[in-house]
């Protein structure tokens, strides 16, 4: 039996399904040349483990056709122009509000969209929620997410080598854990927080802090990897060991390079000592 003494350096944790039994001690996880101890290992999930791009270009289609059906044509233009999307190629603007607003800020985008086009405020707020959701459900219908290559082989040997995974995004939860479900990884992660789950979500820290706390690690022995200049700031304000940016083999922009404490190329760039 264990004395008392040493029972807080046993971590248990049930979440998902999963358990996760080890001695309380950071292990050391390699970026080239850089060396980081750490515990926990946070992640984003657009544009970090999941290949986003052809899901926002999926997601741009659903919401325009849901605005044409709900509202009308002028609409649909007013919120591709405001969010980011050019309705002939479907490209995404990957700086825009589709890609990187929380959703209730997305809303917003499209709720003044509809304002726009000549309908009061309320309405305009309970036809953007209503297209939205039924953008959502078309969308469960017909994509698939897709991770980026390495993903699903380095998340498996992270947690065999005993670190804690989650997954911090400004997505909601549950569209998260559908996305995570989908491509079969949702079970090496103790726990997901969305945007919903916070009054603040990304650049603001209490996501990340949420997610530490749930997963019973300080803050100090935590890192976020992430693709954007939110998760940097978030990290940062959360006072982690470390923020990693990932580019997944584009040029990355010089507010992340500055922002983060390392910058990677891909996922195979993560080594365990």
């Amino acid at each position: 039996m264990l004395e008392k003494e040493q029972i807080p350096t046993i971590l248990t944790q049930y979440t998902y399904g999963v358990r996760l039994s080890k001695l309380e001690s950071e292990m050391t996880l390699r970026f080239a040349e850089r060396e980081i101890d750490c515990d926990l290992i946070i992640f984003d999930l657009s544009n970090t483990l999941e290949d986003a791009k052809p899901r926002f270009q999926a997601l741009a289609r659903c919401r325009a056709s849901a605005l044409q059906s709900l509202v009308d044509e002028d609409a649909v233009r007013k919120w591709a122009e405001n969010s980011g999307v050019n309705l002939i190629t479907w490209e995404v603007y990957e700086d825009g509000p589709l890609a990187r607003a929380s959703r209730k800020e997305d809303l917003i985008v499209a709720a003044s969209a509809v304002c726009a086009s000549g309908r009061g405020w309320e309405e305009a707020k309970e036809l953007a929620g209503r297209a939205y959701e039924e953008a959502d459900e078309r969308l469960a219908q017909s994509y698939r997410p897709v991770l980026f290559d390495g993903v699903e082989e380095i998340l498996e040997g992270l947690a065999e080598s005993g670190y804690k995974l989650a997954v911090a995004t400004n997505d909601r939860r549950m569209v998260a854990e559908e996305t995570l479900m989908s491509v079969g990884v949702f079970d090496l992660f103790q726990t997901v927080v969305g945007a919903d789950d916070v009054e603040n979500p990304k650049p603001a820290p209490e996501m990340i802090l949420l997610t530490c706390e749930r997963c019973w690690t300080s803050p100090q022995e935590a890192i976020h990897v992430g693709d954007s200049p939110s998760d940097m700031r978030a990290g940062k304000a959360a006072k982690l060991k470390a923020v990693i940016a990932v580019s997944q083999g584009s040029e990355p922009s010089r507010e992340l390079v500055d922002l983060a404490d390392i910058t990677i190329r891909s996922f195979r760039d993560i080594k365990t000592s």
